[in-house]
């Protein structure tokens, strides 16, 4: 009987040696599947939950900070609707009581003004709760009025409440941040 026969009729050399190398490599399978489910899970916990719900607020509060910043005379109106849309709770209602005043305000002005932020930070958020405290600077740019007029810039900063309403961050309050405090 030749080598070749032998080794096909006995193959048990091969299999106490194939044996362990496939339940080491079935074992390795396993980590590693359990090692990128964990992996893939850690994305989704608490710390990444409250990230999003961070970078809503900001996102929400840099769009409607400029909205609320800026205004064209030629739609003064519908600017001052959109004011109304992003604002909830008593800035909602302080805004409602000044919009004959600002009608008056900008029936003499007659270049547009745009509001950008230029610094954010959310420094409070309670997703429980649907509440969140922003600071924030924001640039307001005015258009040069006439041939030989010049723009002008203005910079300030806010202390801004934000609430959820109806799954949508709104701003709940707009104040001046206290003498001394730190921020953007």
């Amino acid at each position: 009987m030749t080598f070749a026969a032998t080794v096909l009729r006995k193959p048990t050399w091969m299999i106490r040696w194939i044996r362990p190398a496939g339940h080491a490599l079935t074992a390795a399978a396993v980590l590693l599947l359990l090692s990128l489910w964990s992996l893939f899970q850690s994305g989704r916990g608490a710390d990444h939950d409250l990230a999003t719900a961070r970078d809503d607020v900001s996102r929400t509060a840099v769009r409607d900070l400029a909205l609320i910043n800026s205004i064209d005379p030629k739609v003064a109106e519908l600017d001052m609707t959109h004011w109304l849309d992003v604002a909830t709770g008593p800035f909602a209602d302080a805004l409602k009581r000044d919009i004959p005043g600002a009608r008056a305000r900008f029936a003499g002005q007659k270049a547009p003004s745009h509001g950008r932020v230029t610094a954010l930070a959310v420094t409070a958020l309670d997703r429980s709760a649907g509440e969140a405290t922003v600071l924030a600077s924001v640039r307001i740019f005015t258009e040069p009025a006439g041939d030989a007029a010049q723009g002008t810039e203005q910079r300030k900063r806010y202390e801004v409440g934000m609430r959820r309403v109806g799954g949508v961050w709104k701003i709940s309050s707009l104040k001046a941040p206290a003498p001394g405090g730190s921020g953007p």
